[in-house]
């Protein structure tokens, strides 16, 4: 199943609710390509294989050193750098998560 930008027109707990919860079904039946602009989209999907691209030179090409698993770091990185906020708001949003489970 191919998506193209699923997440557009919807705010981010549809995103979650809706899109993300059918992601991870769908995966364990078929395989789905994704195209999005949104990293909590890839996160959350638990994303198997990242392909970030950019458009230089008018052109859509593949950022290489950004492909992989979300385990890779050029893939974090890339998710960091597109991320709202960057890397110090994830490491910002981790810290509170982490924070309010050991207050439950």
């Amino acid at each position: 199943m191919i998506l193209d930008q699923p997440e557009d027109d919807l705010d981010t707990h549809l995103i979650y609710s809706l899109i993300v919860q059918q992601i991870r079904k769908m995966k364990a039946e078929r395989q789905v390509i994704i195209a999005t602009h949104n990293p909590n989209l890839v996160v959350n999907g638990d994303a198997e294989m990242v392909l970030a691209m950019d458009y230089r030179g008018g052109q859509c090409r593949l950022l290489g050193d950004s492909s992989g698993s979300l385990q890779d770091r050029g893939v974090r990185n890339e998710i960091f750098r597109v991320m709202d906020g960057g890397r110090e708001a994830f490491q910002e949003r981790y810290r509170r998560v982490i924070e309010e489970v050991g207050n439950v």
